[in-house]
């Protein structure tokens, strides 16, 4: 039983370190929108709208062991957290490719509610 109890542990562990970690800092927060809701991005070179409210910021990083975590998963993962707050468009600060370190695209974005 024992024995049962440690491979539903690792299994656990195993399939959840597969994703990216997604960690946010919420200053403000609305009604969720539907999974399906259209998220706009800006990208590095865009401009923020002056008439853009911040809703917090959202980082996609790399746990060590991550394995999907292309650019689209990453951006995914990050729309995902602005809907959870209500935002409807969020702006890229920072993005960070592949590199000798991480196999991983590493994003910071602001959720912005327009």
């Amino acid at each position: 039983m024992k024995k049962l109890h440690h491979i539903y542990i690792i299994s656990a562990f195993l399939l959840s370190s597969c994703s990216p970690k997604i960690s946010s800092l919420i200053t403000k927060d609305y009604q969720s929108l539907k999974y399906d809701e259209k998220v706009v991005v800006l990208g590095l070179n865009e401009q923020q709208p002056a008439n853009a409210e911040v809703l917090g910021v959202v980082k996609v990083r790399d746990t060590g062991f991550s394995t999907k975590c292309n650019y689209e998963i990453a951006l995914d993962k990050a729309k995902l957290e602005a809907r959870k707050v209500g935002g409807n468009t969020i702006k890229i600060t920072r993005h960070k490719k592949p590199d000798l370190w991480s196999t991983c695209h590493r994003l910071d974005a602001t959720i912005l509610k327009i």
